[in-house]
């Protein structure tokens, strides 16, 4: 029998048993922002080929031997970011560091090989904190519908096996290996189980519409820390590589809200908490080719960074279902689980870049960047000495092989010199989704992580930027950059449920909300080199 209502008081760290990462949180651990110093964020980030800035050496480490002289910069940026879902409208603005680093010049005075030069730099390559809200009248689906589907799946789940057992203070169904939704949903009088020769199979309490609000507040932020040395080569080819260290911090609340039609306050809500940390480590390697002094052309090559990381999570419903439930001892509650951790390994894709760019006259320069990304190639692991079975994330994995592609990003830039101290600049950038087209036009038939059950696919990024450069003295110089940035998204409180027979067919449709991303970021950079 159910429980009435079950609160569990543990803040202990738990073992998981069924949590583990989807595959929509490896594309936000893998996929960057554009970054960088104000230069180069005011010409798109296209520094691939150019070199000679802390970005165009975090893009290709060969353009740390384009350098002439020692540099120390810095970058400070104020950003807003507004995301919009029909009439709900959540802003954030903040102000923060997101690049510093400084370069060693050292010639040798060797004509073949006439410079030897290393770096540090610290860049925030992405952001995490945002607010999104979004509100749905007379939906004709339900959470309630996933719930029970997911139960229902292959013979079923045994409904003993999600009951609280007051016989057993030790058993714990959120251990028991069947998903946190069928015991959240089932011990919260939102699923009903029955049974047929087939098995157990689910429905929900009622199918009736509902009015849905989703809540998500995410902070954190990937920051990446870069050692980098690099050499010319008859001042003609430049060879650099790079050894980068990350370091990972995500937060999440999330609150998916339910409201049935009949009865005074009658619904629930699903509330999840998440923590995400982790370190890693990559390396990159780049050539710049300058066969006349006009040009340049650039390629190189980011390895995956390899993660280790750790989750810390909970979740919880809180239901007042009165007028749905017979039972004439219910009265409406919690049911939670205990706080409880997960470590696994994590491997973001790779990429190659390459870039060219001219230099004409003492006045003028072009530059352009193409990358591409293999978003497939993202892989979860049992860490080494785990007493997990190693194909625990076989099924994650085969859903991001299956769901992902190739991804291309294209950033262009230029600079005028207007008089020997004064620049402007302009540029664009264009960032693909990475996600198979059939996995795309089926709108979001996505693997989910656990009770967490909202999540964007997100669309092709714009950036329009644009800035301003001084140079005070052949010392001191100051630049800054506007950056716009611009996507739409579709936000989902659940993942769409297809027919067995036919995927182009919908019986559970989540009908995700249109969700536009509007940036702004206004940057300052401040360099002394000598």
């Amino acid at each position: 029998m159910k429980k009435i209502t079950y609160i569990l008081f543990s803040f202990l760290l738990m073992v998981g048993y069924t949590y583990g990462q989807g595959e929509v949180e490896a594309l936000q651990f893998s996929k960057n922002d554009l970054y960088g110093t104000a230069r180069a964020m005011s010409m798109g980030g296209a520094f691939g080929a150019l070199g000679g800035d802390l970005t165009g050496v975090a893009i290709n480490p060969a353009g740390i031997a384009i350098y002439r002289s020692s540099e120390v910069a810095g970058t400070a940026v104020f950003s807003n970011e507004n995301f919009k879902a029909g009439d709900i409208s959540n802003d954030k603005s903040k102000f923060n560091m997101h690049n510093l680093g400084f370069v060693g010049y050292f010639p040798t005075r060797n004509y073949n090989v006439p410079l030897v030069n290393f770096g540090f730099s610290y860049n925030k390559i992405k952001s995490f904190d945002r607010k999104i809200g979004a509100f749905g009248a007379n939906r004709n689906t339900s959470l309630m519908d996933y719930m029970a589907d997911i139960s229902s799946r292959g013979s079923g789940v045994d409904p003993t096996k999600l009951e609280f057992d007051s016989n057993n203070k030790d058993y714990d169904p959120f251990q028991s290996g069947e998903p946190w939704l069928s015991v959240l949903g089932f011990n919260s009088f939102l699923i009903n189980d029955n049974q047929d020769a087939d098995g157990y199979y689910y429905t929900p309490i009622h199918d009736e519409t509902v009015n849905n609000s989703l809540h998500l507040s995410e902070r954190g932020s990937i920051d990446n820390y870069e050692f980098t040395v690099g050499t010319s080569i008859n001042n003609v080819l430049n060879i650099g590589i790079s050894l980068s260290l990350a370091d990972i911090y995500y937060n999440l609340y999330s609150e998916n809200t339910e409201d049935f039609a009949r009865g005074a306050n009658a619904g629930f809500d699903l509330r999840n908490w998440l923590t995400s940390e982790g370190n890693g480590v990559g390396a990159k390697i780049g050539v710049i080719y300058r066969p006349v002094n006009e040009f340049r052309f650039g390629l190189s090559y980011h390895s995956p960074t390899w993660y280790s990381m750790t989750d810390i999570y909970a979740a919880e419903i809180e239901e007042n279902v009165t007028e749905y439930v017979t039972d004439p001892n219910y009265e409406p509650g919690i049911t939670s689980t205990a706080n409880f951790r997960r470590d696994y390994d994590f491997r973001t894709p790779d990429k190659w870049i390459v870039s060219a760019a001219a230099i004409l006259g003492q006045s003028m320069i072009l530059s352009v960047d193409y990358e591409l990304t293999n978003y497939k190639s993202m892989n979860y692991s049992e860490p080494s000495g785990s007493y997990y079975p190693s194909d625990d994330f076989n099924n994650t994995n085969s859903y991001i092989t299956s769901d992902f592609k190739n991804s291309s990003t294209i950033r262009a830039g230029f600079e005028y010199r207007f008089i020997p101290q004064f620049y402007g600049r302009l540029g664009y950038a264009w960032m693909q989704n990475p996600y198979d087209k059939t996995f795309k036009t089926k709108q979001g038939d996505a693997m989910i992580a656990g009770s967490n059950t909202a999540y964007r696919l997100e669309g092709d990024a714009n950036y329009f930027t644009a800035g301003l450069g001084y140079r005070f003295n052949r010392n001191f110089y100051a630049d800054v950059a506007f950056v716009y940035k611009t996507q739409e998204d579709d936000l989902y409180s659940y993942p769409n449920v297809f027919s067995d027979d036919s995927r182009t067919e919908i019986y559970i449709d989540a009908a995700p909300y249109k969700l536009t991303n509007n940036t702004f970021k206004g940057l300052l950079t401040i360099g002394y080199r000598f």
